[in-house]
């Protein structure tokens, strides 16, 4: 995980946040990358990472971003395709106990401006499988729940008699 490149592309309109009454947007969802430096863990589970911008929009560069677990069932430790909420500003994003950490208030940055939205992530290289548990976890779900609720039992007169 340190030392991962991971490539985030906003899926949404960015907000800055000039200062805690002022923000705005831009519709600009080109993607930035980051190099994983740290991991935010609570309760011994990843919660988040943060490392260093390495490329994207200028608005970017020399800033510090925070990628925070959006998706129930993933594993970031081995997932190297996944989404998440991010900031990206002077410093790591740190939880601040008000709110869950993967609400937009749930963390706290230090300075201004930052910025923060949510985002596709691929850490993928080269030709590397895509590795997604919140989706292998949903299909298997989904799976399991067809197999439950699939179609009724067959009628006694329409099974294989063939003892």
């Amino acid at each position: 995980m340190i030392g991962t490149e991971v490539k985030v592309t906003p899926d949404d309109d960015v907000q800055i946040v000039l200062s805690p009454d002022t923000h705005e947007f831009t519709r600009d969802r080109s993607p930035f990358s980051l190099r994983v430096a740290g991991v935010l863990e609570e309760s011994g589970e990843v919660i988040g990472v943060y490392g260093g911008v390495l490329s994207g929009h200028e608005r970017y560069r020399g800033q510090i971003a925070t990628l925070l677990v959006r998706l129930d069932h993933c594993d970031w430790r081995r997932d190297n395709r996944s989404a998440a909420n991010f900031k990206v500003g002077r410093s790591v994003a740190r939880p601040n106990g008000r709110h869950p950490f993967y609400h937009p208030d749930g963390t706290d940055i230090e300075g201004f401006p930052f910025l923060i939205r949510f985002g596709s992530l691929d850490s993928r290289s080269g030709d590397e499988a895509e590795i997604d548990s919140a989706c292998e976890a949903f299909d298997k779900k989904k799976a399991e729940s067809g197999r439950r609720e699939g179609l009724p039992p067959t009628p006694p007169d329409m099974r294989d008699r063939s003892d």
